[in-house]
């Protein structure tokens, strides 16, 4: 996927969770909690089973570039950088909460 196409993949997901969480909003009589509930389900969904299917699937296609000679630091430090930030994203945004003491 080009980087135009992930991010009109997220811009559309971000919508459709925004439009699924003002009808849920509107029913609540002002608690956030749907709002909530909603985001952590997007979360739970884009760093699960979808993710570890899609790093499992760039690990197979980085080691079919090292087989055919064509892969780069580059690219296969662009692979485990991703594979971190993904799976590493609750721990990360935990650690600046409690660094700035928001947490």
């Amino acid at each position: 996927m080009h980087r135009k196409d992930i991010l009109r993949l997220a811009g559309t997901t971000l919508l459709v969770s925004i439009m699924m969480a003002t009808e849920a909003f509107a029913q609540s009589s002002g608690s956030l909690s749907p709002v909530q509930s909603t985001l952590q389900q997007l979360v739970t969904v884009l760093t699960g089973t979808i993710a570890t299917s899609l790093a499992v699937l760039a690990v197979i296609g980085s080691g079919f570039l090292a087989w055919a000679g064509r892969l780069t630091w580059g690219i296969a430090g662009s692979i485990i950088f991703g594979i971190v930030l993904v799976f590493g994203a609750t721990q990360i945004v935990s650690f600046f909460q409690s660094a700035v003491g928001s947490g």
